[in-house]
């Protein structure tokens, strides 16, 4: 079978070259093709993939996290989804201080219709900066598993935003005129109530 199609190759190639001679001749002749996509010639291979698609998130320890995503039905017929959870393990294969957790475990789909599912991940206790974990939700109608592949990985606090308290003058500062515009010596009269005071029924 290697000599035969090794032969049609070669074969192939001669017609070509012939082809553009007798062009270039200006004589009218069929051009062949060494392309794979031909009768006699076997499909290019392909597998499904094992990750339909692929979501990462970061999180901080002590955080709870919802993770959306949505499923649908791109078939002619109504299709019935079952969702599972593999469990989610760190790169040593040792599992998460806590499991995510799936508001639906099926969904019912219509031709063309998309249902949204939420995952949530509680990092409450036992998480720490620099842990990384992975989990796949399965996706599965009768036999066949179909995956989607997530990835989290826990931050740490040191890019957080950060708020800078001003001096209190700041906020006692008064308009005066255009000239002397603003001043920040005199302080307002304090209005706070002072809950101490005891009332007392007059007689009389």
């Amino acid at each position: 079978m290697d000599l035969l199609s090794s032969s049609f190759e070669n074969n192939l190639k001669i017609a070509g070259e012939m082809g553009n001679l007798f062009k270039n001749a200006g004589i009218k002749f069929p051009q062949f093709s060494s392309s794979k996509s031909c009768d006699c010639c076997p499909p290019e291979p392909y597998c499904p993939p094992h990750c339909l698609i692929s979501i990462s998130r970061e999180a901080y320890p002590g955080e709870v996290i919802v993770v959306p995503f949505a499923i649908k039905n791109t078939c002619g017929s109504a299709k019935r989804y079952r969702i599972g959870l593999r469990p989610m393990t760190n790169r040593d294969g040792n599992p998460a201080p806590t499991q995510p957790v799936l508001n639906k475990q099926q969904v019912d789909l219509q031709p063309g219709q998309t249902e949204n599912v939420l995952m949530t991940v509680n990092l409450m206790q036992g998480f720490n900066p620099g842990d990384c974990f992975e989990a796949e939700i399965v996706i599965r109608e009768k036999e066949i598993n179909q995956n989607i592949c997530f990835s989290l990985k826990v931050v740490s606090f040191c890019d957080v935003p950060v708020a800078k308290p001003l001096n209190e003058k700041h906020y006692l500062t008064h308009w005066q005129s255009w000239k002397s515009h603003f001043y920040c010596e005199q302080k307002p009269g304090d209005h706070r109530i002072n809950t101490n005071i005891s009332l007392t029924r007059k007689e009389g």
